[in-house]
């Protein structure tokens, strides 16, 4: 395989595809900042590390093939006239993986001529909502978009934008996308029809002149808005809801918080009977401080997950090909060395299924003691990733817990920034994570307890459906347990 890549390069370099080719596509060509081979060295970086550590292979569809997508992409990156398309190629290649953990990160030092629409959008089941804009941009808040260049669309969306996006969780996989339309080449433009709640039909161009995506006119938020904010310390927000019932806004699991949780959030805490958990806008982080979170509310020991690690031995390889005579003999360790190379590293000659069957892992070590027994309600969306889905999933195990929103991201276990040649970097997922009771996350998420989805019309009055429910509901169990 090495011999015929080694080949098709040289091949294409040749003909016609080198740093300072001779035809009338020189003057494009010299827009990159890169050399041809520093191009062909990038990918084939990402082609070789994905190929030995990516931990996902297994769960891969049987027909695809990684070898021959890169030579699919080998003569792409070759021809592109300039930075942007550079990099569109290189984020294709890689969300290719489908693993939402894995992106291209391209070199600083690249030309890139982006810029963001005057607006944002609210995916609501795959209908699309003006939730913010510049405010000179003449269509009313809560318009919903209809049509794009005379497609609906989320299908125009999708046609032109889902090639970027690696992470497959329906929900997840469509609001990406969605982001990924909002960011474009500079000075672009796109004609766009809008109904307003009104019911007028509005049609106009927009185009990619924002240089950043944060907008002055948005959609109010009135749910908390006359709520007493008792904590505003990153990364906790905390609200009283009403004498029962505080609210609490996690916006990330990164860093060291568990400290922060411990010695001011709970106190606040406890003198109330029921709590909620707001996730929906966190991406992840350290699992150490959800972990302190799941403790506080149970007397048990919190359930582990699972992690099964990919293995590539490089002494293995001359064992993995059943044609070589000298080093195959249908050995154990021949066995081991054809299912390697098959991206199979789980287990010489079991499945995912039975290794994990056959797992045991000690619980969580009991890192708090003081424990508070309330019904707590977690909220989730297409939006909470790795740690915060770890967090509801193991929440799920647990008595006082239930889980309200959407199903979450679908992508957990770690991954490590693999540096290219050419000065960009991707990171690559190298193991596989499972929930406490040896569920898969990968690109399927954490379903909720109870599936809610914002609607138009509390979109357009600011009103936040899902907390709404948690309360209704969180104020019933209180009710059960107090018999009041």
């Amino acid at each position: 395989m090495r011999k015929l890549i080694s080949c098709l390069i040289v091949m294409l370099l040749l003909a016609g595809c080198s740093e300072k080719p001779q035809d009338l596509e020189e003057p494009e060509q010299a827009q990159c900042t890169k050399t041809v081979e520093e191009h062909i060295a990038a990918l084939s970086d990402i082609w070789s590390t994905a190929q030995y550590y990516y931990g996902y292979w297994n769960e891969m569809p049987e027909d695809f093939d990684w070898d021959a997508r890169y030579q699919e992409f080998l003569p792409r990156v070759i021809n592109v006239k300039k930075d942007e398309e550079y990099v569109n190629v290189m984020r294709e290649f890689v969300a290719l993986l489908h693993d939402g953990h894995t992106s291209f990160i391209p070199a600083s030092d690249l030309k890139l001529n982006q810029a963001y629409l005057p607006f944002d959008l609210e995916d609501l089941d795959g209908r699309l909502f003006l939730k913010a804009a510049s405010l000179d941009f003449e269509v009313p808040l809560g318009s919903e978009l209809i049509e794009i260049e005379d497609q609906p669309a989320l299908a125009y969306i999708l046609e032109h934008f889902e090639k970027y996006v690696p992470v497959q969780t329906e929900s997840a996989h469509r609001s990406e996308t969605v982001r990924q339309f909002l960011r474009d080449e500079k000075g672009k433009e796109i004609t766009l029809k809008w109904l307003t709640p009104q019911g007028e039909t509005l049609e106009l161009k927009a185009g990619y002149e924002t240089s950043g995506s944060v907008y002055l006119n948005q959609l109010e938020k009135s749910t908390l808005s006359n709520k007493q904010l008792i904590l505003n310390s990153s990364p906790y927000l905390i609200y009283e809801i009403n004498s029962d019932l505080v609210y609490v806004e996690i916006s990330t699991f990164a860093g060291q918080s568990f400290h922060l949780y411990e010695n001011q959030v709970m106190p606040i805490l406890d003198p109330y009977q029921g709590v909620i958990f707001d996730v929906r806008n966190n991406g992840g982080g350290n699992f150490t401080n959800a972990l302190i979170i799941l403790q506080s509310f149970s007397q048990a020991p919190i359930p582990p997950f699972y992690n099964l690690d990919s293995e590539f031995h490089s002494s293995w390889v001359p064992y993995g090909e059943y044609t070589d005579t000298i080093f195959y003999s249908g050995s154990d360790m021949n066995q081991k060395a054809m299912r390697m190379m098959k991206h199979e590293y789980y287990g010489a000659n079991e499945d995912v299924e039975t290794i994990l069957d056959e797992m045991e892992v000690e619980p969580y070590p009991i890192l708090t003691t003081h424990i508070l027994n309330k019904p707590v309600m977690i909220l989730t969306s297409q939006f909470s990733a790795s740690t915060a889905e770890m967090f509801a999933a193991t929440a799920k195990l647990l008595d006082n817990f239930t889980i309200m929103g959407l199903t979450t991201y679908g992508v957990m276990g770690n991954h490590c920034r693999v540096n290219l040649f050419d000065g960009s970097a991707y990171s690559l997922s190298v193991d596989q994570s499972f929930s406490p009771d040896k569920q898969p996350f990968w690109n399927r998420g954490v379903p909720p307890d109870i599936e809610i989805w914002t609607t138009p019309e509390d979109l357009l009055t600011g009103e936040d459906t899902v907390l709404n429910a948690a309360i209704e509901v969180l104020q019933n169990q209180i009710k059960e347990r107090t018999g009041e």
